[in-house]
């Protein structure tokens, strides 16, 4: 499992308090993946590290538990050190020094004030380093490969911002998530227990949040499971049938979809309400003598973004560019609004003649914002980390199936 850089200083101090000195020692073979070996001794420190930066009360029966979730984030670990080692990817000292002090100054406290913690709970410092290594090369090979290759489109951002403000009106919900993967039966089954595990354990008092970053195999991890406002229509079926039962304050028992189990925490719930929309046009004016008209109509065919425009009526005699600038569409004079109304950024309005001038606007830009619904940056962002994540989870998955694991 990656590294999640918010860890809550206070929850590592409380696990902490009391916890005995631990030596590393030569240990037996927890596992082998593809001949490197995983020592009992790395099992063990993992898993006092989940619970120290997870919340969970430290127990020798939370320990058993926290051991199984360590043994398979250290196979996937070692994977995708070693996929990152054949396309040459290294991960400096400097690099990890400087990640693990971002951690410690999250939490108001220094690198090593935190590995004096860590000492503390019996915890080397190495097993973060290493945790960190493999987030940090797992992560470069990701952006290598496919960050180059995720295209959002300015459709699937307009799709779903329409889809959103469309739903505006229904019932609004604050929702956190715990997503952990399963593909068959015996994988969900698998899953659905330790989501079962993880429950009992926020019962007894262990933060969501805490609990999220280091279980959550979904993109919300790093925010603490933070999904935001949410409506019915962003919601899986399965989701929303639990949501809908949920109230504010409680979480759900583990919930089985096709691709895995969720834990879902419901903070609040609002009424929706109408949404109203705003829209900025960037626009530019084209004109030149009525004679001219007819090369005016064929420039407009050549114009495809206002870059082109110069290009586009070099041969339009006695043409000229007026750059009308940004402005809401409902400011516009009702003539102007009639010109441009349904037009895309990069489509021009029909020549018109007044007098001795035939003119035509270009529309540069058109943004659409509406009230409560995030903006188009925010929407293009979420859809490509949802889209990157899937394509790590795809790739790790593909590793573990071609990898020879043997566990003990």
């Amino acid at each position: 499992m990656t590294w999640k850089q918010a860890w809550a200083a206070v929850a590592l101090a409380a696990t902490l308090v009391g916890a005995p000195a631990q030596a590393q020692m030569v240990e037996g073979v927890a596992a082998i993946v593809n001949d490197q070996v995983i020592s009992t001794y790395d099992v063990r420190q993992r898993a006092n590290l989940l619970l120290a930066s997870s919340g969970i009360q430290r127990s020798a029966e939370a320990l058993n538990r926290a051991g199984a979730q360590a043994l398979r984030d250290l196979i996937d670990e070692r994977l995708q050190l070693q996929e990152a080692q054949h396309y040459e990817i290294a991960v400096s000292d400097d690099q990890i020094n400087a990640t693990i002090a971002d951690i410690a100054r999250q939490n108001s406290t220094t690198a090593p004030e935190l590995t004096r913690q860590l000492g503390g709970a019996g915890i080397n410092i190495q097993t973060l380093r290493e945790q960190v290594r493999a987030d940090i090369a797992w992560r470069r090979l990701i952006n290598g490969r496919y960050s180059t290759r995720v295209r959002i489109s300015p459709t699937e951002v307009s799709e779903t911002q329409a889809r959103i403000a469309q739903s505006a009106a229904h019932a609004q919900y604050l929702v956190s998530e715990i997503f952990i993967p399963a593909e068959g039966e015996t994988e969900l089954t698998e899953a659905q227990n330790g989501a079962q595990r993880l429950l009992q354990e926020m019962q007894r008092g262990a933060p969501f949040p805490l609990v999220a970053r280091q279980f959550s195999a979904a993109p919300s991890a790093a925010a603490g499971g933070d999904l935001g406002w949410v409506t019915s229509g962003e919601l899986q079926p399965e989701i929303q049938t639990v949501v809908d039962r949920l109230q504010p304050g409680q979480v759900s028992t583990p919930v089985r979809t096709q691709n895995g189990i969720y834990l879902i925490a419901l903070r609040d719930r609002r009424q929706g309400q109408e949404a109203s929309s705003t829209v900025r046009l960037g626009l530019r004016q084209i004109s030149a003598p009525a004679s001219s008209r007819g090369a005016l109509e064929r420039a407009r065919g050549r114009i495809t973004t206002c870059q082109s425009l110069g290009d586009a009526i070099q041969n339009v005699q006695g043409a000229d560019i007026a750059d009308l600038g940004v402005t809401n569409e409902s400011d516009l004079s009702e003539q102007v609004r009639g010109q441009v109304n349904g037009l895309s950024a990069g489509q021009t309005s029909a020549v018109q003649v007044a007098g001795e001038r035939a003119s035509m606007i270009v529309v540069c830009t058109r943004d659409v914002s509406v009230a409560g619904v995030p903006g188009r940056d925010e929407i293009e962002n979420r859809l490509f980390e949802q889209e990157l994540a899937m394509l790590s989870q795809r790739y790790l998955r593909n590793l573990r199936r071609e990898a020879t694991i043997i566990t003990r």
